[in-house]
Order: structure tokens, then C-alpha cells, then sequence
């Protein structure tokens, strides 16, 4: 990925072009001045990990799920085919295991746990937080083992700011973005993102289009309390052509692999099975600040969409529609002295599904009514002048679901460790039931991060006991199956050298319950490593990145049509990307993937793109 200065790899803010408002009145004839500081969304916890604005900004990225590569522990299972529902593993949880939240608000689809990364706009992202493992179940209804949180974008400036994006690819592949943020008023701010993604066909079936847009407008009533209101309207349509079809294939000859990669010949299962998803979301955020020890906010959601699926050729034979109604309320209190920090969350969700699919003419009925309600209590202390801070958790779950109601329950403790500066540990354990389970899952962490001016190295290990989940795509009758119990490793290191920097990663995971050397969900190894070079070029008016990345991914299993087992191979790739940011307000990019054409998938049967060269800008305009 491309370059972002070293001092901000582990940055735990967010920063924002203005830190306050200056607004004049005229009173008795004198000139007064009224400062306002506006109040933003914050991070779950401040020392998770995360991907930072600057990180972001030179990023070779697709969609948002790319930004996860830069997070320990993340895998892609990818479909190879741009734009279809790939899914982001982390700590070795997959699709159903993963809160993903937009500012502290769930947005996973109610129905599947599952979210699609395409479903969010990439341009309207400020970081992303990724919170320690055995944390991840404290913060939203539902006990999912992992939660990541996008920042939005959320700053005011006293003149009109725009800025945009596009980049354009192969087969049609093409990206417009059209940001803009003004005050309308002394106090009101208004924002809005509008973004368009389309590629054409090149395997059959392969096609998609998405429209999106976010407006938001933010109040400033005073320096203690504000009010943002959020609204997102989507629109996509994607080809689901199930991948390449090998059994037709094998009918013509025994060698699978003279016409898997034919972008031309290769058949496909189907032809003309389509998704298509709409949705509307509304949210109100009220963020106060009490006094500088306590700070509050309470976010207010409704939500409705629609999802189809419809089929009209091929076997088996697949129509479904999935209509989601939700509405709920989360609750965040933190309050912070010298001597403990409090952070209590609750919330509450009402969700009404109606959803009903036809495989082979049989009608199944899937609706249902859901609600949720759960609190969470995080108490943390400093000692020795904030040098070791330990923290106890707990989290209490009730759901109904039919009249079928569950009370569930979670606890946990962590500790972190500030040796220096430079230095920090961390080390965690927790244990609660899922959805899925009457059994308690068990998780644990432990990590530790150095970092200077030339040096980043991290290393760290999570293992978890007794995790059951159901996983399934349906969408495209891709199953996968995972480890009950796991262990990963992984180990990052950085340095520069002059103009020059190395980036390594690597990551391995073992499973004790596995029947066999190779692992369902994630390979058993993963490595990536880049040369780049970093400089200003143009008399000091760019500042240039250019690098060769090698990437390489082991072995993994996989089920097939939910009946064959497939062996996923591992692979090796070649990649150069280039980024230059001019003048600080226009940032090009360059990018040659998968150099030597290798060709391989990684799920069956869904080749991977082969060599391609995309480029793109990103602009800031009129500021």
C-alpha cells in the first residue's frame, strides 16, 4: 500500500481542518466574539487499533474494504470479480462474526450479520478503529466477537470546501466521487458525498453499478452540545454469475485450468442471476460535553432496505427478496479523572424482517421480529502516572426473537502497559456467548507496538476456544466452514533508510481442531513485503511514493457448491504502485497489479483479476 508518514502509523486522533469557530455579534456597540468548538465522534477506545486519515489518503484502494489490509489479522476471502460481496475476515472470524459500525452505529444486515464493504462510501471515511479482540463484543446488541468502527468525515471550516475523486480501470471499471462541506450559517454545517462505481462485463455476468450519497447537517449550539443528522440513500445492482462453472468445463477437457481463466470462453453458472439493494438510513447523533471529565452522546437510527435476488434461467433455480425495518438507540457515557475512567454503553433495536426465497420452485418463509436491548460497563484505573492502565468489562444481552428470548452475558479484563514513549503492551482476555452457542467463547490478546522515527515494529498473538458460527454466503452458494478454536500470529516491521523504506507483514495461523494441516477461513500463512521510495521530486512540489509489493498467500480449504471440498493454492504476486501528492491539494495514483499475470482464485471457482493498470486522481477544489 502506499506511504503514510511514520509518526502517524499508530496515531489514536482525529484530526480535522478546524478546530473552532469564531462567530461575531454587535451588542451595546461593541464587537463580540463567540468561539465555538465544535464536539466529533470519538473512537470506542482509544487505544485500539487504527487506520488513520493520513494512512487512508494514499492508499491504493478499490472500495473500503481495502483499507483493512492494513490491519493486523485481516484476510479477504475475494470473489475476484470487482464489486461482488467479498468477505473481510479478522482474527480469523469471518462474515457472521463482525460488528461493522459507522460512528458507533451497527450496520451489519440484521438478517445475514453480514455486510458488504461496497455498501459504504469510501470518500466519506475519516480513520477506522479497529478495537482490541477480546473487547470487540462489548458495543453493539449483538454478541459478535470482532468490531471495527468508520469515522466520518465530520469537520466545519469557516469557507466552502470541495473535493474530487475518480479513477477509471479496466473492462469499464470506473470511480466518481463528489465531496463538499460549507457552513450555511453562523452555526449550521452542510455536507454531502455523492459517489458513483460501475464496471462492464468481462467474465459474463460480471457487471455492476452503485449510487450513493450521504447528506449530513451538524448544529452548533454551543461549545457543550451539538446535534448531527445523517442521512444515506443507496442504489446498486450486481451480476451474481456464481463463478466459473467447472463441471461444464470438465466436460471438454480434464485440463480445468485452459478455459477457468478465459475471460471469454469460460462458462459461467449463471447467466442471469442478479442482486439488487436499496437502502435509507436516518440517524441523529446529540454529542454533549458536561465538563472535560464527562462527555456523552446518544445516537438515534432507522433504518429500512430492500434486497432481490432474481433468477429466471439456470438450476437450481434462486428468487428471494429480504425487506429490513430496524430503529434503536445507543447510549455512550464516558467519564474520566485522575484516578478511574467509567465508560457505561446501552442500547436498545426493534427489527422487523420479511424475507422469503424460492430454490427450485419451493417457497421458504424466513420472517421474523427481533428485539435487543444490552449494557455495557468498561472500568479502567492508571497507575504509576498512567504508565499501566488495567480495565474490567462487563456486558449483559437480552434478545427476543419469535417470543424466543435469550439472556446472555460477557466479561472480560485487559491491561495495557506504557514502558515509553516509544513502547507500549498490550494484554486482554474475555469470555461470553454468541448467538449461535450455548458455549462460552473465549478470547485472548496480546500485542506489542514500537515505534520511532525510523522504526516500526509490531508483533502480536490472539487465540480463541470454543467459537461456532454458521457460515454461508447465500447469495452465491459459496459455504465456509471455521475452526472452533484458533491461533494467529503476526509480526509487522517497517524502517526507512534515507529515501528508501521497507514494509513487511506477516501473519500464520494454527488450529487445533482442524482435521488437517489447512485452515477453512484463512490460509495458514500470509506474508506481504514492499520496497518503496519516498521523496519530494518537481522542485519540492510533489511528494512522491513509488514501491514494489510482493504478496503471498498459503493453502487453504474450501467448500464447494456446499458439496465438494476444494484445495485453494497458495500464490505469489507482483504489484507497483505509484502516488504523488502535488502541492498538498491533488494527490495522482498509478497502479500496475499483478505483474507477471499470475493466475489463481482464492474462492472457487472466482479467478483473480489478471495484470491491469488503473489510475486515478483525487482533487481538492475552490478552497
Amino acid at each position: 500500500m502506499f506511504w503514510c508518514a511514520f509518526s502517524d502509523a499508530f496515531s489514536n486522533t482525529i484530526s480535522y481542518p478546524l478546530d473552532s469557530l469564531n462567530t461575531t455579534t454587535i451588542k451595546d456597540n461593541k464587537t463580540i466574539v463567540d468561539t465555538i468548538i465544535p464536539l466529533h465522534s470519538s473512537f470506542l477506545y482509544l487505544k485500539s487499533n487504527t487506520i488513520s486519515k493520513n494512512q487512508i489518503k494514499q492508499m491504493d484502494y478499490r472500495y473500503t474494504g481495502d483499507f483493512l489490509k492494513k490491519s493486523p489479522f485481516n484476510y479477504t476471502i475475494d470473489f475476484g470479480f470487482i464489486g461482488q460481496p467479498n468477505v473481510s475476515v479478522l482474527y480469523g472470524v469471518g462474515q457472521n462474526g463482525i460488528n461493522f459500525m459507522q460512528d458507533g452505529i451497527l450496520i451489519n444486515n440484521r438478517y445475514s450479520n453480514f455486510f458488504d464493504l461496497n455498501n459504504i462510501q469510501s470518500e466519506i471515511i475519516d480513520s477506522i478503529e479497529i478495537v482490541p479482540y477480546p473487547r470487540g463484543f462489548l458495543y453493539s446488541p449483538y454478541n459478535n466477537p470482532v468490531s471495527v468502527n468508520f469515522i466520518s468525515k465530520d469537520f466545519v471550516t469557516t469557507v466552502a470546501y470541495s473535493k474530487i475523486k475518480y479513477y477509471q480501470g479496466p473492462d469499464g471499471e470506473a470511480l466518481a466521487d463528489v465531496y463538499f462541506n460549507s457552513m450555511i450559517s453562523e452555526r449550521i454545517n452542510f455536507s454531502f458525498d455523492i459517489t458513483n462505481r460501475k464496471k462492464d462485463d468481462k467474465y459474463f455476468n460480471s457487471n455492476y453499478s452503485y449510487w450513493q450519497g450521504t447528506f449530513k447537517l451538524k448544529y452548533l449550539s454551543s461549545n457543550k452540545f451539538n446535534i448531527v443528522g445523517t442521512y444515506n440513500i443507496e442504489k446498486s445492482i450486481i451480476g451474481l454469475n456464481g463463478g466459473v462453472d467447472t463441471d461444464s468445463i470438465s466436460t471438454i477437457t480434464s485440463n480445468i485450468d485452459s478455459l477457468l481463466y478465459d475471460a471469454v470462453f469460460a462458462p459461467v453458472r449463471f447467466v442471469d442471476r442478479s442482486k439488487e439493494f436499496r437502502t435509507h438510513n436516518f440517524n441523529v447523533k446529540l454529542l454533549t460535553k458536561f465538563s472535560n471529565s464527562l462527555k456523552s452522546n446518544i445516537s438515534l437510527y432507522y433504518r429500512f432496505s430492500n434486497e432481490r435476488i432474481a433468477q429466471t434461467n439456470n438450476t437450481p433455480l434462486l428468487n428471494s427478496t429480504n425487506n429490513e425495518k430496524l430503529y434503536g438507540f445507543i447510549f455512550n457515557n464516558k467519564f474520566e479523572n485522575e484516578v478511574f475512567n467509567l465508560n457505561f454503553l446501552t442500547g436498545y433495536e426493534s427489527t422487523d424482517i420479511i424475507s422469503d426465497s424460492t430454490l427450485n420452485l419451493i417457497t421458504v418463509n424466513r420472517s421474523f421480529h427481533s428485539a435487543n436491548y444490552f449494557a455495557s460497563l468498561i472500568l479502567s484505573t492508571q497507575l504509576l502516572r498512567g504508565k499501566i492502565t488495567p480495565s474490567i468489562f462487563y456486558k449483559y444481552q437480552y434478545s427476543s426473537s419469535n417470543n424466543i428470548n435469550n439472556n446472555r452475558r460477557g466479561f472480560g479484563a485487559d491491561l495495557t502497559i506504557k514502558i515509553n514513549y516509544k513502547t507500549n503492551i498490550y494484554l486482554g482476555f474475555s469470555s461470553f456467548k454468541n448467538e449461535f452457542t450455548d458455549n462460552f467463547t473465549k478470547n485472548y490478546e496480546a500485542r506489542i507496538d514500537y515505534t520511532d522515527n525510523k522504526f516500526i515494529i509490531s508483533a502480536g498473538a490472539f487465540f480463541r476456544k470454543d467459537f461456532y458460527q454458521p457460515i454461508n454466503i447465500y447469495t452465491t452458494e459459496i459455504f465456509f466452514k471455521e475452526q472452533q478454536s484458533l491461533k494467529g500470529f503476526s509480526a509487522k516491521l517497517n524502517f526507512r533508510l534515507g529515501d528508501f523504506s521497507i514494509e513487511n507483514k506477516g501473519e500464520i495461523y494454527n488450529s487445533s481442531s482442524s482435521t488437517s494441516d489447512y485452515l477453512w477461513v484463512v490460509p495458514n500463512k500470509l506474508f506481504a513485503s514492499g520496497l518503496y521510495y519516498n521523496n519530494y521530486v518537481f522542485k519540492k512540489n510533489m511528494l512522491l511514493k513509488a514501491g514494489i509489493i510482493f504478496t503471498h498467500n498459503g493453502v487453504r480449504k474450501a467448500s464447494y457448491d456446499n458439496l465438494s471440498i476444494a484445495t485453494v493454492p497458495s500464490f505469489n504476486r507482483f504489484d507497483l504502485h505509484l502516488s504523488g501528492i502535488i502541492q498538498e491539494v491533488a494527490t495522482i495514483y498509478f497502479t500496475w497489479e499483478n505483474l507477471t499475470n499470475e493466475q489463481y482464485f482464492i474462492v472457487p471457482y472466482y479467478p483473480m483479476p489478471e495484470r491491469n493498470i488503473r489510475f486515478g486522481i483525487s482533487w481538492e477544489l475552490f478552497n
